[in-house]
């Protein structure tokens, strides 16, 4: 499996030589509590990896949709886990999908299962709006609330400044 602790916010975090701004300070405050990004992204992997032996992954409801135009949005058909094992064919998992890491989420896109946002601040954008079923799609089960995320436009650059702290370029050099 691939590991990435070599971050600018690991490095942090250890107490090694490394500042974070003010910016990604607040965002790691928002990710964590208001925005509530962190519980689904649970630290230290920052994934759907459940704590505390990180051996079974959650996923997630979101209705995400086929494309980013959110003025008229349509749900994707993917359906999910609930098309995988045996074990996973209940309702519950129709257009469920794994939660997967934001460590390098700056190099990583497109962003969803699907690819469909272009960049972090549309998935950004997606979330604020309550996903599927906060843009008016009928998303039976969705885990994410419907309601606006109350968070502003600079919550959101905060949010995204600190997820890009997670980036660890050593991690995405490959020799072969």
């Amino acid at each position: 499996s691939l590991q990435s602790s070599g971050s600018r916010f690991d490095r942090y975090m250890r107490g090694e030589d490394v500042e974070i701004s003010d910016a990604e300070h607040r965002g790691f405050n928002l990710f964590m509590g208001k925005a509530a990004c962190a519980t689904c992204h649970f630290p230290p992997t920052f994934a759907g990896l459940r704590p505390p032996f990180y051996n079974e992954t959650e996923s997630e409801v979101l209705g995400v949709t086929e494309t980013d135009d959110f003025e008229h949005p349509v749900l994707d058909d993917d359906p999910g886990r609930i098309a995988g094992a045996i074990r996973e064919g209940h309702p519950i998992y129709q257009s469920s999908f794994k939660t997967v890491t934001v460590r390098n989420i700056d190099v990583t896109g497109p962003y969803m299962h699907n690819g469909a946002y272009k960049d972090l601040e549309t998935v950004m954008d997606f979330y604020r709006r309550g996903g599927g079923g906060g843009l008016g799609l009928d998303v039976p089960n969705q885990t994410l609330p419907f309601d606006s995320l109350d968070i502003t436009d600079r919550d959101v650059t905060d949010i995204i400044a600190f997820m890009r702290t997670l980036t660890d370029s050593a991690a995405l050099e490959v020799e072969y």
